[in-house]
């Protein structure tokens, strides 16, 4: 039997405050299953190899959303066409936006405790599958779940500058930012800037070059804090929902209430899309983010569809 593989970044901010549950953690598994932890992403790589000669039939991964998307990307250049295992997401980060928006709830101990029973009693899994989005700019080709830039990718900067990552420093920056959007606040000047892109939809529909505040696209209906706005995802498969947001900071702010609920917007305030294939160019760069994880590309980002993959949700 090939067993389950297991991949803990030692790194995420949970499982450096708890480091017993990492060890914990390998006492559960059973006698074909392995466990790696990976400091770098050369080891990641290394790993990838060696379950796919292996062949691993789960791959669980203990982190959080940059753990993720850094795994997954290096697993699925390394397998090319050989199909991937089932995946399943354990929580062991501080951002877990892409295990909420899928259903995957629990510590990454009580996670791993269900998969190996499950896995050796022959108890049926339930799963769900996903796409993944391809983003490809000059710096190389990355998968993830979801993209932002903008206003997104500056909350992120600021979020990360306070030294403090956790939710609730994420909510207390978002407030913060909001309320000092009416006065033209510093905070709102920083996380508020537009910048101009020019748009390629799907090879049919191009977009004049202008001014947006943050360009986004997700293949899960969240984006983190609550808020939804992504309701169109699963609209149809090999493909993602983008949401490009004109209105300035105030606009935006008084949209708040919708863009939580996931309910319509104003088409003069955000266009929204469901495609395959986005060609994102700005005569600046671009710095976004992928599931958590920060990228600069020089000019001209591609965004596409990356594999369809399984997702064991319990």
């Amino acid at each position: 039997m090939p067993g389950i593989g297991i991949i803990t970044n030692p790194h995420s901010r949970r499982n450096r405050r708890y480091p017993e549950q990492m060890r914990r953690l390998a006492f559960v598994l059973g006698s074909d299953d392995t466990y790696e932890l990976t400091n770098k992403v050369d080891d990641v790589v290394e790993v990838a190899k060696r379950f796919k000669d292996q062949g691993i039939e789960i791959l669980a991964l203990n982190g959080g959303d940059g753990t993720n998307h850094v795994s997954l990307t290096t697993f699925i250049k390394v397998y090319g066409d050989t199909p991937l295992p089932k995946i399943t997401f354990m929580r062991g980060g501080t951002m877990n936006t892409v295990s909420n928006g899928i259903g995957i709830s629990g510590t990454p101990s009580r996670i791993l405790a269900n998969l190996v029973e499950k896995y050796y009693i022959g108890t049926p899994f339930e799963t769900t599958e996903r796409d993944m989005l391809r983003i490809e700019d000059e710096t190389g080709v990355r998968y993830g779940f979801i993209f932002g830039n903008g206003l997104v990718s500056n909350f992120l900067e600021a979020y990360y500058g306070t030294g403090h990552p956790s939710p609730s420093t994420a909510a207390v920056l978002l407030s913060k930012t909001v309320a000092s959007i009416p006065f033209g606040g510093k905070l709102a000047k920083q996380v508020v800037k537009p910048f101009r892109a020019q748009l390629e939809i799907d090879g049919e529909e191009s977009w004049e070059e202008q001014d947006y505040t943050t360009i986004l696209a997700s293949t899960i209906d969240q984006i983190g804090l609550g808020f939804r706005p992504f309701i169109r995802c699963e609209e149809r498969a090999n493909a993602f929902h983008m949401l490009a947001f004109k209105a300035g900071a105030l606009g935006i702010s008084t949209e708040l209430a919708n863009i939580r609920l996931g309910l319509p917007i104003p088409e003069e305030k955000a266009r929204s899309r469901v495609a395959s294939n986005v060609v994102f160019r700005s005569p600046e760069p671009i710095v976004y983010t992928i599931d958590g994880d920060m990228h600069t590309a020089p000019g001209e980002v591609i965004l596409g569809n990356g594999p369809r993959i399984e997702v064991i949700l319990r």
